[in-house]
């Protein structure tokens, strides 16, 4: 770490009278006084006021037990009473509520201790941010805001990659070939070609990986974050890695803290969701002062915040560099692997049935009297390698790696690698309307505008630009203020904005006009404003309802503007809204978007629209767009929350027959798209917003659009780039190609195996031969070099949806390997003269030489005969490749079956020529290992024994055809089958499915609650920064004590002393009059208050950073931050006042 001391720090916003701040997990702070608040050092620098925690552990020892409060000591002696004296079942559950009553008080005792041992600080920062030549001198001590995690060296990675189950095997294999000698030889030949395809794999696969790795990385940058922050005095926009200590950042719905930071904006809060972080279940409210944590993501309002720690300084980052970065295996991982240890389970057990076969087989006895339980071992061995899949962790990351590369270039990025091939099953398609759909381009249609009496069209433009963002303005901000007069808006003063959300669906402000009258405007769904302005005026409501029922039958977005005019000692509240208009929008559809829903349709997929526009415009869309019109409105949802049906289905159910829904809110998207993936289907989503993130993170394929918040990309699987559903079913299709060429891939190595071990197997126990060793490690590994170029075949796209079904891959493969086997079997039985068959004087031909019988037993095989089984093979498995890459004719090329990649055919025309080649002219004295010899075909065998694996070919083609067309469809439908699968290996596996879940769970309920809970939450903190201000020390900890909290089960706050205030302030300069922030609370002396809080009777001034009724949150995170702090001895301990 570089040493804060340097140079850069007289950069860092300073403390009142301290100097810089320390670059610690918070900035160095200045102490409360009492009286006036410190003003700032110059008019160029603003007060950041918030709050640290003064508790500790040796506090904690002090009190009863030895670190261990003195509530929690008090809880485990009544614990140990209940077990004395309880002696009934009666008495033990009485004992056991007691004890669970005595538990709670206890928790909310130490509590209340904890918020006590609150110290009021601040910090002064320049409100312009900082120029150009302060971020290059602070970056050169804290660097750029990047995470590192801990990263596993890469001899680690490739020593992994060495001990993993197919490179043991190999390493095994060559070990036994060389050690174990056989007719006083040793196989080095074999040894050679197993160590070589061993190091081949292990580094083809390392190197493979890492360049994936680096091709995401790079796709990755297209989409780098991109944050607002304040540099020479004007907001820029600047990628997150660029921050530095000292920045102000602009904080907005769906954004993601880029570093941490404290909240700075007076008089504004913001809600945050930190449950990733901190596993709080309820996103938590943010004053000025608050710490705000890296990672957390902002659910609601906007302000600035401070950045204080940057890269693996902040919290996110001191988590993640304890961490190596570990990668869940994805779906297409999880198959290969099943994969790869089936071929090796069936392999071990053919290997140990042949081994147990040599080694007591009484002709096996006569072939080899000495040694022969290790030979045949050896030979387990080297079949078992020359089986098992070496190639296919290379397949796994090149497809893989290629597909997203390939996707970058349809404007797209791959967050998650597995999402590539599980694309290829998606059946249904969620799309969220504005910007899917449409183009996100709103007009102003301003002879649809509706004006109340009153009111000009100008003035309800002003009104609604009033309540419109115009720092980072959303489309219909922009449409608005476009339209509006900024010279006549400047004018105005806003005191307050409450951005839109999701939930509220309307923003709001409150302004004070140019003549000093104070005012709240707000704009927002035209039922939302309906409401606001109806009361019991019903005409009107009915007037309203027709309005703008009529306007969304034309398809037209309506807002509805508002005013509520403020009084001097009127609430807010006792005030009423009054209309001012309707404002109509017009969203036009997408040019090509009619024509990619044709093509999702083709392709099997449904596009099922989701909006939370009216239902009315919803239809229109639906009809411009031909999906269908049977959108359902909100009205389902009561429905279904009191029945748990819709119209008597289930909500799955129900959604197969509908066409879209609108008037939806978040927790509705989360339902859709789970309740269709308990039904086993798979689905993608669209979304852009915070609230979509549950959405996205539990749909099959979740897909941020174009424009997405920071929220929605990190819970996405595939970022877009560019507007619409045509990349997205571009995606789709190239996820199928994928899949094809992994099919093909898994058919071919399980059938290529079944062919060694059948013809292994067949050759031994029935025909009493045995074959060349080497032979088998050489096909293995010409086999691999052709099948790690399948990645880049040339596939074309399936018109249905493709889901992983290894019952199907393995039957095909069984059935295309038993052939296989059936016509190797016959040409040895027809081909060697010692069956008596006489099959070559039938082609015109000589019989194989018989001059150099291979001595098994009863039986003399010829020496050529190995030379022909090597070339049918090598025929049989290089043509099959051809066969299995379509369900259809092999070389019927077109729509469906496009002509393979030069890259496929030059491998596999290489490899016969090669095996021709050898087969033909190989000579007796060659004999690169001991066993059987092998001696060349004249050049007629070999035509003949081409022609023979080619006839077999299209036999195992035409049944292929078969199996797909007749065998396999009716096996799939059948109710066994079924049952077999519904649990089974083709089914989707959810990553972080239970976490999703629970996280949409915990939104869910802070948005229907959130009033009801944050009242409590208000009064709950308001009682302890109360009692913070009232007991400080010592005292404040007796008082507490003797409160009788414990007895009443509550947190009831100690009050102030009878006729006191505590009164909040945050003053800055830019500002005419002090910004108060919170409440004037008049205190009388409670019932059972102890004398020394009675003996309190000092005024309290203090500088605060939150509105206290509403800022746990804050209070709660500045203390674990001062905790961290002393532990590193950056800060000194507060002082208590």
């Amino acid at each position: 770490m570089a040493d804060h001391s340097s140079a850069g720090d007289h950069l860092l916003p300073k403390v009142d009278g301290q100097g810089p701040t320390a670059p610690a997990p918070e900035p160095r702070l200045a102490k409360a006084t009492t009286g006036q608040p410190q003003q700032p050092q110059s008019a160029g620098y603003q007060p950041i006021p918030t709050v640290s925690d003064n508790s500790n552990e040796d506090q904690h020892a002090a009190d009863g037990v030895a670190g261990e409060p003195e509530s929690e000591h008090a809880y485990r002696t009544q614990e140990v009473k209940k077990q004395e004296n309880a002696g009934s079942a009666t008495d033990t559950q009485e004992a056991e509520k007691k004890d669970d009553e005595a538990k709670k008080a206890a928790q909310l005792e130490a509590e209340a201790d904890k918020l006590n041992q609150t110290t009021v600080t601040a910090v002064n920062y320049d409100t312009h941010g900082l120029t150009t030549g302060q971020v290059e001198e602070l970056r050169k001590n804290y660097g750029w805001n990047e995470v590192h995690p801990r990263q596993i060296p890469e001899w680690m990675k490739v020593l992994k990659k060495y001990l993993s189950l197919v490179p043991m095997i190999l390493v095994v294999a060559a070990l036994f070939a060389v050690c174990v000698e056989e007719e006083n030889m040793r196989d080095w030949f074999s040894f050679a070609l197993l160590l070589f395809l061993d190091n081949l794999m292990v580094w083809a696969d390392y190197i493979g990986q890492r360049s994936a790795h680096n091709a995401i990385a790079a796709v990755e940058k297209l989409g780098a974050p991109i944050c607002k922050v304040k540099r020479d005095g004007s907001w820029q926009d600047r990628q997150v890695r660029e921050l530095v200590p000292g920045d102000i950042v602009y904080l907005k719905a769906g954004v993601i803290m880029p570093a941490d930071g404290l909240f700075v904006t007076n008089g504004a809060t913001v809600t945050v969701d930190e449950s990733a972080l901190t596993g709080e279940s309820i996103p938590l409210r943010k004053h000025p002062g608050a710490r705000l944590l890296s990672g957390s993501v902002v659910q609601k309002g906007e302000g600035e915040m401070l950045v204080t720690q940057t890269g693996n300084e902040s919290f996110y980052g001191k988590t993640l560099a304890l961490l190596a970065r570990a990668e869940q295996p994805g779906h297409l991982q999880t198959v290969l692997h099943r994969t790869q240890l089936f071929i090796t389970f069936i392999a071990a057990c053919f290997a140990l049935f042949l081994f147990f076969w040599q080694s007591f087989h009484p002709d096996w006895k006569q072939m080899i009297p000495e040694r022969r339980c290790i030979i045949a071992l050896k030979r387990a061995f080297i079949l078992v390698a020359s089986v098992v899949p070496a190639a296919m962790p290379v397949v796994t990351t090149t497809v893989l790696s290629v597909g997203a590369l390939t996707i970058t270039k349809q404007h797209a990025a791959v967050s998650r690698l597995s999402a590539i091939e599980e694309a290829a099953g998606v059946v249904i398609l969620f799309s969220d309307k504005t910007g899917t759909l449409t183009k996100n381009q709103l007009s102003l249609f301003t002879e649809e505008c509706t004006v109340e009496p009153g009111y000009d069209e100008k003035t309800m433009l002003l009104y609604a630009s009033l309540c419109s963002d115009t720092r980072d303005p959303e489309p219909i901000d922009r449409t608005l203020n476009g339209a509006t007069d900024m010279v006549e808006r400047a004018k105005y003063k806003i005191l307050d904005y409450v951005p839109f959300n999701p939930v509220d669906k309307r923003s709001e402000a409150t302004v004070v006009a140019p003549d000093g009258k104070k005012f709240l405007t707000t704009k927002g769904a035209p039922q939302v404003v309906r409401d606001l302005v109806c009361y019991e005026d019903m005409q009107l409501r009915e007037r309203l309802n027709e309005m703008i029922l009529a306007k969304a039958k034309r398809g037209l977005r309506t807002l509805g503007v508002a005013v509520k005019p403020l009084h001097e000692g009127v609430a807010p509240e006792a005030a009423r809204w009054k209309l001012v208009g309707y404002v109509s929008l017009y969203d036009p559809p997408r040019e090509d978007t009619a024509d990619t829903i044709k093509k999702a349709n083709e392709l099997g997929i449904r596009v099922i629209m989701i909006t939370g526009d009216q239902q009315a415009i919803a239809i229109e869309t639906a009809k411009q767009l031909h999906i269908g019109t049977n959108i359902v409105g909100p009205e389902i949802w009561e429905e279904e929350k009191q029945t748990g049906k819709i119209q008597g289905k289930s909500l799955a159910e129900f959604i197969e027959g509908v066409d879209g829904f609108s008037g939806v809110f978040p927790e509705h998207k989360f339902a859709i798209v789970n309740a269709m993936m308990d039904a086993h289907k798979l689905v993608a989503m669209t979304g852009d917003g915070v609230n979509d993130a549950p959405a996205l993170k539990r749909a099959t394929v979740g897909i941020a659009v174009s424009g997405a918040t920071q929220a929605a990309r990190a819970a996405a699987d595939i970022i877009l780039f560019a507007p619409g559903l045509k990349t997205i079913i571009t995606v789709m299709s190239l996820s199928r190609q994928i899949f094809k060429r992994v099919e093909s891939y898994i058919i071919f190595r399980i059938y290529t195996s079944l062919i060694i071990l059948g013809m292994w197997w067949g050759n031994i126990v029935i025909l009493r031969y045995q074959f060349p060793a080497w032979i088998l490690v050489l096909l293995s590994m010409i086999n691999d070099f052709v099948l790690m170029s399948c990645s880049h075949d040339r596939v074309s796209t399936s018109r249905t949806p493709m889901i992983w079904s290894m019952m199907r891959v393995i039957f095909l493969s069984m059935w295309l390997g038993l052939l296989a086997t059936i016509s190797i079997m016959l040409y040895v039985v027809f081909a060697d003269p010692s069956h008596n068959v006489n099959w070559w004087p039938r082609w015109g031909l000589p019989d194989f030489h018989n001059d150099w019988p291979v001595p098994i037993s009863k039986h003399f095989m010829s020496y050529q005969t190995n030379a022909g089984v090597w070339l049918l093979m090598t025929v049989l498995i290089q043509f099959s490749f051809q066969s299995v890459r379509t369900r259809g004719v092999f070389c019927s090329y077109g729509v469906n079956n496009q002509f393979p990649a030069l890259i496929i055919i030059i491998p596999q025309v290489c490899a016969v020529l090669v095996t021709i080649f050898l087969s033909v002219y190989w000579k007796i004295a060659w004999r690169p290992a001991a066993g059987p010899r092998m001696v060349g075909l004249d050049w007629g065998q070999a035509w003949v024994t081409i022609f023979w694996g080619l006839l077999w070919f299209f036999v195992m083609d035409v049944t292929k055809i078969g199996f797909y067309k007749y065998v396999w469809p009716p096996v799939e439908r059948s109710p066994t089958f079924k049952a077999l699968t519904a649990e089974g290996p083709c089914q989707q596996e959810i990553e972080n499915d239970n976490i999703a879940k629970k996280v949409m769970r915990n939104t869910i309920n802070f948005l229907r609650q959130r009033e009801a809970d944050m009242s409590k939450f208000e009064d709950k903190v308001e009682d302890a920064f109360l009692a913070a201000i009232t007991n400080f020390g010592e005292v404040s900890k007796k008082a507490h004590a003797r409160s009788g909290r414990a007895a009443d089960k509550q947190r009831q706050a100690p009050a102030l002393p009878k006729g006191r205030t505590a009164t909040m302030q945050i003053t800055t300069k830019d500002k005419a009059a002090p910004f108060h922030v919170s409440i004037d609370k008049k205190a009388s002396a409670a019932q059972g208050d102890s004398e020394e809080a009675k003996a309190v009777n000092t005024e309290v001034g203090v500088r605060i950073p939150v509105n206290v009724s509403e800022g746990a949150d804050a209070l709660d995170a500045a203390g674990a931050s001062e905790d961290h702090d002393l532990e590193r001895g950056n800060m000194k301990p507060p002082t208590t006042h």
